[in-house]
C-alpha cells in the first residue's frame, strides 16, 4: 500500500462531510491527519494570505476559514468556542508576528497539536510550524511549562523498567504483536494503523 501524501487527507475530509467538530479518532488512517501532512497543507493553503487592514477579530475569523478550506473543511456559518478550535485534528491556530508564543487562560496539552503562524511586518502570512504539546514544552524557555510534565521513577538497580506489559485498550486496535515489516519501512515514518509495535514487543527487544 503506497503512502499517503496530504491532498490525499484533504480529498478524504472533504468527501465526508464532516465539520472541524467531529472527533476523529487519533490515528485514524482515513482523517486523522499526520502532523508532518497537516503542516504541508496549511503551508501551501495560507502562505501568502494577506491580513492588511484587518482588525483582530476579522483577522482571526478570516485565518480559520483558509484553515478549513486548506484542510477540505466546510466552512462553518459561526466559530464555536472549543479546545483546541479545530477539535477534529486536536488542532490550535496561533498568529504571531513575535517569536515568543504564549498560552493564555489554559494548560498545554502534550497530545494537541499548536500550528504556530507567522505573520510578516506586512501583514501577510509566511511559513506555518505545526509542533505537538511536549515538543512546545520542551522549547519553553521558562521553566513553568515543562515543570508540569516533570515527574520521578525509582527503576532500582536497573537502568530501564517497563510499568505495564500493555498498551492501552485504544493502541490495541492498531497494533501488530511480532510483527515483521518490509525493510524500506523507517522507524521515523508518521505511525499507521496496524504497523506500530506493542509496548511489551519494544522493551523485550
Amino acid at each position: 500500500m503506497s503512502e499517503k501524501n496530504h491532498l490525499d487527507y484533504k480529498k478524504a475530509i472533504a468527501s465526508s462531510g464532516k465539520d472541524i467538530y467531529f472527533p476523529f479518532e487519533v490515528g485514524n488512517a482515513d482523517y486523522w491527519i499526520p502532523t508532518f501532512q497537516l503542516e504541508k497543507l496549511l503551508n501551501e493553503g495560507l502562505k501568502g494570505l494577506s491580513l492588511a487592514g484587518l482588525a483582530l477579530r476579522t483577522r482571526s475569523k478570516v485565518v480559520k476559514v483558509a484553515v478549513c478550506e486548506a484542510l477540505g473543511y466546510p466552512v462553518p456559518k459561526s466559530f464555536t468556542k472549543t479546545q483546541p478550535r479545530f477539535f477534529g485534528q486536536q488542532l490550535d491556530t496561533y498568529t504571531q508576528k513575535s517569536l515568543n508564543l504564549q498560552i493564555w487562560n489554559e494548560e498545554l496539552s502534550p497530545s494537541r497539536r499548536y500550528a504556530i503562524i507567522q505573520i510578516t511586518d506586512d501583514d501577510v502570512v509566511g511559513k506555518i510550524k505545526v509542533i505537538n504539546g511536549q515538543e512546545l514544552a520542551i522549547l519553553d524557555t521558562t521553566g513553568t511549562i515543562t515543570s508540569k510534565y516533570q515527574a520521578g521513577l525509582d527503576v532500582g538497580s536497573d537502568n530501564h523498567e517497563l510499568v505495564s506489559r500493555l498498551d492501552t485498550l485504544p493502541m490495541q486496535l492498531h497494533v501488530q504483536s511480532a510483527g515483521r515489516f518490509d525493510a524500506a519501512i523507517s522507524p521515523i515514518q508518521e505511525p499507521q494503523s496496524g504497523m506500530l509495535l506493542p509496548i511489551a514487543d519494544i522493551f523485550d527487544r
